[in-house]
């Protein structure tokens, strides 16, 4: 794609203000309809009214998920079945036979860093070795409507190896057991101490227990979506709900294998976080589709995906 197509990848978004992350001098994706209004300016102490407020009660406010340009594709990932699994080949033929199938992307198509993550990068891009988690990515496709691009991810042949999954702490810190990543089971260790150890049976009140917390999600309204958009230069423009921009950013850029600023975050509307939205979920993925295709690629989880991704 040349630098003029990536130009009209821009110059068809619809113009606005009322976004969340928005300025008045920042163009952003609205959905259709959708009109352009400013922001209030005023002076401190001023009680201003929310420049998305009118949109949001309206139901016109554009979140992740309602973004759309033209001629865009649409992305769908391949998860793990498997909590823990050696991989021992991937056959994408299948899913490139189908119609209207633009791109297929495996570990051997990431050009850049094969592992990111916001503070250690243990985070495989796409599963190149082995899968770690029930619902790890092991390969994302691109094609012309949603359905298309799920049907197609599905087609995909992966010859799994299962392995006993280690499913406490204790087993993953025992003699002997499977590192998961190259540094090992451990991330960090942080002793804690209360009181003094010195006193023992004396103490006044010992208390010992074991606490055990299940996992939750926060399920917030809006599941992980977003859409990358080439610049024609190698370069991406991502419209996403995030709450890391720059973490973000240098992690896709790291990804891909380009400098940080050839990669460009908007932040869309964020449909609630509550803690999540703060590691790379759908970002390295819609972008790596997007350079592969030359084409806008939109990605948006189902809730079942949101939970298992």
């Amino acid at each position: 794609m040349t630098p003029q197509q990536g130009d009209r990848w821009r110059t068809q978004r619809p113009g606005a203000v009322g976004h969340t992350g928005a300025g008045a001098d920042q163009p952003t994706l609205l959905r259709e309809g959708e009109e352009r209004s400013v922001a209030p300016r005023g002076h401190v102490g001023d009680r201003t009214p929310r420049s998305d407020g009118a949109a949001k009660v309206s139901g016109a406010f554009a979140y992740s998920s309602d973004l759309h340009v033209d001629h865009m594709l649409f992305g769908a990932t391949l998860r793990s079945p498997h909590a823990a699994a050696r991989i021992r080949s991937i056959d994408t033929a299948p899913a490139r036979a189908i119609d209207g199938v633009r791109a297929v992307l495996t570990h051997d198509d990431v050009p850049g860093d094969r592992l990111v993550g916001s503070l250690v990068p243990d985070q495989p891009v796409l599963a190149f070795d082995r899968v770690r988690h029930h619902g790890e990515p092991i390969a994302i496709v691109a094609a012309d409507d949603p359905a298309t691009a799920r049907r197609a991810a599905a087609a995909i042949m992966v010859d799994y190896a299962p392995e006993p999954p280690l499913t406490t702490v204790e087993a993953a810190l025992a003699p002997g057991a499977p590192a998961l990543h190259p540094g090992g089971n451990t991330v960090r260790a942080v002793p804690i101490l209360r009181g003094d150890p010195a006193a023992g049976a004396d103490a006044p009140i010992i208390v010992r227990g074991r606490y055990e917390v299940g996992m939750q999600d926060q399920a917030f309204l809006g599941p992980e979506s977003g859409l990358a958009i080439p610049d024609g230069e190698g370069g991406v423009e991502l419209h996403i709900a995030t709450q890391w921009l720059h973490v973000d950013r240098d992690q896709v850029a790291a990804g891909l294998g380009v400098a940080p600023e050839r990669v460009r975050l908007v932040l869309a509307g964020v449909g609630g976080a509550f803690g999540a939205r703060e590691d790379l979920s759908m970002q390295l993925h819609a972008c790596l589709l997007a350079l592969a295709t030359g084409r806008p690629v939109k990605m948006a989880y189902l809730r079942e995906e949101s939970f298992a991704g």
